[in-house]
C-alpha cells in the first residue's frame, strides 16, 4: 500500500514538475499549427452579385387580405461577401447562397430584415452585403370582374367591312393592390387587322385601360386569363338601288306637289359572297304604302332591315336602317288674272260684218294649280281668241244685227304645263254691217 502511494506522489511530482513550462510548450504547439493552417488554409472570401431574395410566410398578408408590392428593387441585393476559409470559398456556388425575407417578421413600416445562410457551410462562413433590408409597400387586396369586349382595330379590303366580332368570354376576374385594381376602366381583347377579305379568329392579348384610355400595366395584377380567343366577321359589300313603290292620291282640291323624293336612292349591304353577289336591288312595297285622299304631306318611315334578304344587313350599321320617303301635297291655289283685250284674237269674221270688242269689255281668266307655279304666270302666258263662225254655229245664228253687242265665249290657253285655266270671262263684241262707203 505504502509502496502504491510512493509510486503515485512521484509521478504527480514528475507531473508537475515545471508544469507551467509544459503549458507554455502546450500553448506554443497549439499555436505553431494554427499558423501552419493558416498559411495551408487562409481565409478567404468571395463575391457574388444581384443574389435574389427569397420570401417565406407571404401566407401572413394573404390571410389578412393584403398584397405587397416590393420597393426600390430590394427584392434583389446587388452584392454578397461571403468570408471563409479557402477550402470552403472554394467549395461554394451562388446556389449555395440565399438571402431570406421573412414576411411574419415585418415591421409596420413595411420592411423585412433580410438573413444570409449558406446551405453547405451553416455557422463557417461570415457575410457582408450592399443591402439587409426587403421594403414593402402593402395595402388590401381587391378583385374585379370587368366586363370584356373586343377591340378590333385595322381595316378590310375594298369591297368588304368589319361586320363585327364575337369573344369567347365576356367577363374577366382581376385582383391585386386595391389602388390598382379600383383604376381600371376597360378590359379589352385587341385585334388588329389588314385588308382582311374573310373572318378572322385568333387568340387576343388582353389589355387594361383607365378611365382616360392609358394602358394599366399588369406586372402587380392577376389576372383570370391573359388571352382570350375573337372570332371577327368579315363581310363582302354591294351597293345597289333602292326602290320605294308607294303610291299617294290627293283628295279633291288637293294636288301632289312634285315627285315622291326619299332622303336615300340606293344602299350599301353587306354579306357572304355568295348572297350578297345575288342582291341586284331592295324594293320596298305594300299596302301600307298606298295612300289615298291625301290632304297633308305623306311621310313613310321605311325600316330597311325589314326589308333585306336572310344573311343580309347594312354595310353602315351606325344609322337605325330608317329610309324617310316624302309626298308633298299641297291645296289648290287659285288666281284671277285681267288680260288687256286688245290681245284677244278675233278670227272667222262672216262676210259683210264688223266686229269689236265693246269698249267696257273686261277679260279675265282665273287659273289654278300648286301656288309657286300659279304665283309665276303672267298675263303674257295666256293667249285668248274668239271664232266668231264657230260661235255663231254653236248659237245656232246665221245672222248677225247691226249695232247689237253679244256676249261672246272666249277661248282661252295657258303656256304652262303645271297650271290650267279653271273659267275664262266672255266678251262683248260690237257687230255691225259693213256700208258701201265701207267697201
Amino acid at each position: 500500500m505504502k509502496s502504491s502511494r510512493d509510486q503515485l506522489k512521484r509521478l504527480r511530482d514528475k507531473i508537475l514538475h515545471n508544469w507551467y513550462l509544459k503549458l507554455f510548450s502546450i500553448v506554443c504547439a497549439v499555436i505553431l499549427w494554427a499558423v501552419a493552417y493558416n498559411i495551408e488554409n487562409p481565409v478567404t472570401s468571395t463575391r457574388f452579385a444581384n443574389v435574389q431574395v427569397t420570401f417565406v410566410n407571404t401566407d401572413v398578408l394573404e390571410e389578412n387580405g393584403q398584397v405587397y408590392t416590393v420597393l426600390n428593387n430590394s427584392d434583389v441585393v446587388r452584392t454578397v461577401t461571403v468570408s471563409a476559409s479557402r477550402t470552403i470559398i472554394d467549395d461554394i456556388s451562388d446556389s449555395d447562397i440565399e438571402v431570406l425575407a421573412d414576411f411574419s417578421k415585418m415591421r409596420l413600416d413595411g420592411t423585412v430584415d433580410l438573413t444570409f445562410t449558406c446551405s453547405k457551410y451553416e455557422g463557417n462562413v461570415t457575410f457582408t452585403a450592399s443591402s439587409s433590408t426587403l421594403q414593402l409597400e402593402v395595402e388590401n387586396k381587391m378583385e374585379r370582374y370587368l366586363r370584356l369586349t373586343a377591340d378590333v382595330t385595322g381595316t378590310a379590303a375594298d369591297g368588304y367591312i368589319i361586320s363585327g366580332s364575337t369573344i369567347e368570354q365576356n367577363q374577366l376576374s382581376v385582383s391585386g393592390p386595391e389602388s390598382i385594381v379600383s383604376s381600371i376602366a376597360t378590359a379589352k381583347a385587341s385585334v388588329v387587322l389588314e385588308d382582311a377579305t374573310e373572318n378572322i379568329v385568333t387568340y387576343a392579348d388582353i389589355v387594361l385601360y383607365d378611365s382616360d384610355g392609358n394602358e394599366i400595366s399588369q406586372d402587380r395584377l392577376t389576372l383570370g386569363s391573359s388571352r382570350v380567343r375573337v372570332t371577327v366577321e368579315v363581310l363582302k359589300t354591294n351597293t345597289v338601288p333602292l326602290i320605294v313603290e308607294a303610291e299617294v292620291t290627293p283628295a279633291s282640291g288637293y294636288l301632289l306637289n312634285g315627285e315622291m323624293t326619299a332622303d336615300t336612292t340606293e344602299i350599301t349591304l353587306a354579306g357572304k359572297s355568295g348572297v350578297i353577289d345575288l342582291i341586284t336591288e331592295v324594293v320596298i312595297s305594300g299596302d301600307e304604302y298606298i295612300v289615298t285622299d291625301a290632304t297633308e304631306d305623306v311621310v313613310f318611315e321605311i325600316d330597311v332591315d325589314d326589308y333585306l334578304p336572310s344573311g343580309v344587313t347594312r354595310a353602315d350599321e351606325s344609322g337605325n336602317g330608317v329610309v324617310t320617303v316624302t309626298q308633298l301635297v299641297e291645296e289648290i291655289y287659285e288666281k284671277e288674272i285681267t288680260l288687256d283685250t286688245s290681245r284677244i284674237e278675233i278670227a272667222n269674221v262672216p262676210e259683210g260684218y264688223i266686229v269689236e270688242i265693246a269698249e267696257d269689255a273686261q277679260a279675265t281668266v282665273v287659273i289654278s294649280g300648286l301656288q309657286a307655279d300659279v304665283e309665276e304666270v303672267r298675263a303674257s302666258d295666256i293667249t285668248a281668241a274668239i271664232d266668231v263662225e264657230a260661235w255663231m254655229e254653236d248659237e245656232g245664228l246665221t245672222s248677225l244685227t247691226d249695232g247689237r253687242t253679244y256676249e261672246v265665249d272666249v277661248e282661252y290657253t295657258i303656256n304652262s304645263e303645271n297650271v290650267e285655266i279653271v273659267s275664262g270671262s266672255s266678251i262683248g263684241l260690237l257687230v255691225t254691217e259693213e256700208t258701201d262707203e265701207e267697201e
